[in-house]
């Protein structure tokens, strides 16, 4: 009798085992497409884990909506492709993989299947964001190089425990590396030079009479007098954007599929980093504000 015992204890740890094993891999891209309401915590609080951490335990990872857990169970196929449906409309669809491809392939590389799709790619890219400087709550997420100060010479922009996606809420910097500084700080003011390059006479005024420069670029405007008559605090040009690689592992957009090489990513017109461990290495540009 206990030599049974024993022996279906072993099983059933051995079971255990094999399962956390099997879901433990990250998952694929379409499976943490859901609304944000739906999201179900995958185990973790969210608060505290990292990108890496959470997919590594087969959860998804999304830190861009607040409020709501960042680390979440993936969802069924039908729920995912549905929502992929409603997402991007079928004219749009970008196709994945090749013609012919089988449900399982597609889903292998990242990709959603559409059994139904009719005249459009069965196959087809997931929606992904591509841009770095979004906008949130209002504010405009600044850019990587604005994000660039001094550790020691931060400006502090949050009280302590502020998240990231609450700090970025408020328009400013989070950097949680260097200890004992602030890690929500505000961001250098934008460089203007480039951008304040505009005809005079055609100028768009941006401050009152006898604003002064402090003033003016406080404001994110441009001050020049050297020309009398026309605004001397007036509104930059738009500015430019570039596609880079992003270096924050959370921006990742899977690109490929599990174990896609350099070059097979690289012909995908890809960006291609191997670490860290459990997100995706192959994944898309984004675009950020030049400087």
């Amino acid at each position: 009798m206990e030599y049974k015992i024993c022996f279906v204890l072993a099983i059933a740890l051995c079971f255990g085992f094999a399962c956390s094993q099997r879901d433990s891999h990250p998952p694929y891209a379409c499976q943490c497409l859901m609304e944000t309401s739906e999201r179900e915590e995958c185990g973790f609080s969210s608060e505290s884990i990292t990108a890496e951490q959470c997919t590594r335990n087969g959860c998804c990872f999304d830190a861009s909506v607040p409020d709501v857990p960042w680390c979440f169970r993936p969802s069924g196929e039908r729920a995912s492709v549905t929502y992929a449906k409603k997402t991007i409309p079928s004219q749009e669809r970008k196709e994945c993989g090749y013609e012919g491809i089988t449900r399982k392939r597609c889903k292998r590389i990242g990709c959603c299947f559409d059994v139904k799709a009719s005249g459009t790619p069965t196959c087809f890219h997931p929606p992904v964001n591509e841009g770095c400087s979004v906008l949130l709550e209002g504010v405009t997420a600044p850019s990587k190089c604005q994000c660039d100060v001094d550790p020691h010479k931060r400006d502090n922009c949050g009280p302590p425990g502020i998240t990231p996606q609450e700090c970025e809420n408020k328009g400013c910097c989070f950097n949680s590396a260097v200890p004992g500084v602030p890690w929500c700080f505000k961001p250098k003011p934008p460089k203007l030079k480039c951008r304040c390059d505009v005809d005079p006479h055609k100028r768009a005024n941006c401050g009152p009479p006898g604003i002064t420069p402090q003033e003016c670029e406080n404001k994110g405007c441009c001050f020049n007098s050297a020309v009398p008559g026309v605004p001397w605090c007036f509104k930059p040009k738009p500015p430019k954007y570039r596609k880079v690689c992003p270096t924050d592992v959370k921006l990742r957009k899977d690109c490929g599929y599990p174990g896609i090489s350099a070059s097979a990513c690289v012909k995908r017109k890809c960006c291609f980093n191997r670490k860290p461990p459990g997100v995706p290495w192959c994944f898309f540009h984004i675009l950020e504000e030049e400087c």
